[in-house]
């Protein structure tokens, strides 16, 4: 009995939220005029393809146009394979998107290793990074913010149901549905962000992200699952910043060989850095004995 009252208790601030966030849309009686009006589809009503797909990935990626093919020299071998994908019909701006990726990962493993900033692995702050993008990191961390508020109450809520994790999990993941949808709504009210056409994509991210904060709490700790992750949004803010450099994205796809050896060389040496990290110095100053002249 107390567990169904919980449940009912919550799903019923749910459902408060959505009634508000409808009386906010105004209503009219329609009269018989405009209703024969109305019968005929006009076709500024039905959303174009540019307009649902305003908050993709790939459209926040510069579109760079394709030139004439040059010869094969020995050494823009793929700058040549990129340019007849392009003429097949491959998307540049999902080319670009492709040959960013392996730059933040690089860009995230240099911070890690260099810098002593820690994230929940090297593929998790690129996913969020790829999430900023569509949702810019203002509307972003919003959404994260949501999605993880939702699920620290919900479990908190089901923790005293003593049900199993899994079946807690879904229900979980029931509620932070419906507060993403809600938040949708509401961002078509609010100018300050809007993820109205957002994909599922970044709300997965985002979702994982939530789910790695609470497994690290049960495994480790509160203030390791609360380092990680600012850890990781750090990482990501960083790696969208630089994803949004246009003339970055255009050196990628004019130059994709450059790419390949940056990011070989860099990691190379990444891989066998031994130095101290700069996180660490203000660590060990105590024991960094100076060398006498």
């Amino acid at each position: 009995m107390k567990k169904a009252a919980l449940l009912s208790v919550f799903g019923f601030c749910f459902l408060i939220l959505s009634i508000v966030l409808v009386r906010a849309v105004p209503i009219r009686a329609i009269t018989p005029t405009e209703a024969s009006q109305t019968a005929t589809i006009s076709p500024t009503l039905v959303p174009t393809i540019e307009e649902v797909k305003s908050n993709l990935v790939e459209d926040k990626i510069k579109t760079v146009e394709v030139k004439v093919e040059e010869r094969w020299n020995g050494f823009n071998g793929l700058k040549i394979l990129i340019n007849r994908a392009m003429n097949r019909g491959v998307a540049s701006n999902t080319i670009v998107l492709l040959l960013l990726l392996p730059l933040i990962a690089t860009l995230i493993s240099v911070l890690h290793y260099m810098g002593g900033l820690s994230g929940y692995g090297i593929f998790m702050p690129t996913m969020i990074a790829i999430a900023f993008i569509a949702t810019g990191i203002f509307g972003g961390l919003v959404l994260f913010a949501m999605i993880l508020l939702i699920s620290v109450l919900s479990s908190l809520v089901l923790r005293k149901l003593k049900i199993h994790f899994w079946p807690a999990r879904a229900i979980s993941l029931l509620f932070i549905s419906l507060g993403t949808f809600l938040l949708m709504i509401a961002s078509s009210f609010v100018r300050l962000i809007d993820i109205r056409q957002i994909s599922i994509f970044p709300i997965l991210f985002m979702i994982l992200l939530t789910e790695e904060f609470t497994r690290t709490q049960l495994v480790k700790s509160k203030r390791e699952a609360k380092k990680l992750t600012v850890g990781t949004i750090i990482l990501a803010i960083t790696g969208a910043i630089m994803m949004n450099f246009d003339w970055l994205q255009g050196v990628v796809l004019k130059y994709p060989e450059m790419v390949v050896i940056l990011v070989l060389v860099i990691n190379l040496l990444v891989g066998n850095y031994k130095g101290m990290r700069l996180s660490e110095i203000k660590r060990f100053k105590g024991a960094i004995r100076e060398k006498k002249k």
